[in-house]
């Protein structure tokens, strides 16, 4: 199956060995995104990917491509438009210092200023199976918020399956609010087959109410289920993070129509916590496209997750091999 997404092209900046920007004059550059680290995880996976998106015409760009491409990722639906990449600065954290992440020119970088028609989104749907839609689409720019509406709907109306994130960021939105981001999101999900989202997302940002007669778990399963069938969507997927004590774990579910499952809890030894969501997603999605049971695809997206946890960087560089290890012998620590 030949999967693509649809999203921005982020530069991060990243100060050496957990030290602040007021610290440091070297930083270290890499490319990234959640389409980026998605569909490289796949790549990596052996599927086969390509991302659609625009890039700067200038020297940037370039950089940006070619990084792309060692990442295993198809370039060739990746435009040149604008002058601009919008970039973040990601401070470490260290102990009870958290991480700090500082955006910057993301709504008039090329991404932010491409509209629909800044895309051949026909001839691009005609070689893909599935297209991964980043919800940050529909919080940067009226431009990327039609591109996002018109390529659901395109592949909707073309049978090819669209995998949809909330990843919804309170700090995009103060201008516009919930109400009206709430209007954004129910337009796109009638489009969707396989979301991303959490129980929060549900309740705070969609406005459904939880039954509290019900116990928690019970709550949450039945929300999940009036959200897929409200919007004809296949498969809701998320994570719950929880804390005992000084150790933190991670458990991914995974619902279809009739069933949610969830993962047992794996312990998370934090290097670097960015982009581990899409670790999980990742796994998840490769899953669903090799048609494995809810509780294969959860157990393998949770130990994916967790795994990238260690990686210095967004990007989940791992393989099957390496979460199959994990999964089986989670004791061994040194591979010979």
């Amino acid at each position: 199956m030949k999967i693509a997404a649809f999203g921005e092209v982020m530069m991060r900046l990243t100060p050496p060995e957990y030290l602040m920007l007021e610290q440091t004059k070297e930083l270290r550059l890499d490319f990234t995104g959640t389409g980026v680290n998605i569909l490289s995880n796949l790549a990596h996976f052996g599927c086969q990917t390509s991302l659609i998106t625009n890039l700067p015409d200038n020297r940037l760009g370039d950089a940006a491509k070619a990084s792309i491409r060692q990442l295993g990722i198809q370039d060739h639906w990746i435009g040149s438009f604008g002058d601009h990449i919008g970039s973040y600065f990601a401070e470490m954290g260290f102990g009870i210092r958290p991480t700090q992440v500082t955006y910057q020119n993301r709504r008039s970088s090329s991404f932010g200023k491409s509209d629909a028609e800044a895309y051949d989104f026909a001839s691009f749907l005609e070689e893909i199976d599935l297209v991964h839609i980043c919800g940050i689409a529909l919080s940067l720019t009226d431009e990327t918020r039609n591109a996002a509406f018109d390529l659901a709907k395109k592949a909707h109306e073309k049978g090819v399956k669209v995998c949809f994130d909330f990843n919804f960021r309170p700090s995009l939105n103060e201008e516009h609010g919930v109400l009206f981001m709430r209007e954004q999101y129910e337009k796109i999900l009638p489009y969707c087959d396989l979301v991303f989202g959490s129980q929060r997302d549900l309740t705070d940002l969609l406005g459904m109410e939880l039954t509290e007669s019900l116990a928690p778990s019970q709550q949450f399963e039945v929300i999940v289920h009036e959200f897929m069938a409200k919007y004809g969507i296949a498969h809701f997927a998320g994570t719950f993070r929880q804390s005992e004590g000084d150790k933190h774990y991670l458990s991914g579910f995974l619902a279809d129509s009739e069933t949610v499952v969830q993962a047992k809890p794996r312990e998370i030894i934090n290097l670097d916590r960015i982009g581990a969501g899409d670790g999980y997603a990742a796994g998840i999605l490769l899953g669903v496209v090799e048609n494995w049971s809810l509780e294969k695809s959860v157990a393998f997206a949770t130990a994916n997750g967790v795994l990238a946890h260690t990686i210095q960087g967004d990007v989940p560089l791992t393989t099957r091999k390496q979460v199959k290890h994990i999964m089986e012998h989670p004791t061994i620590d040194l591979i010979r």
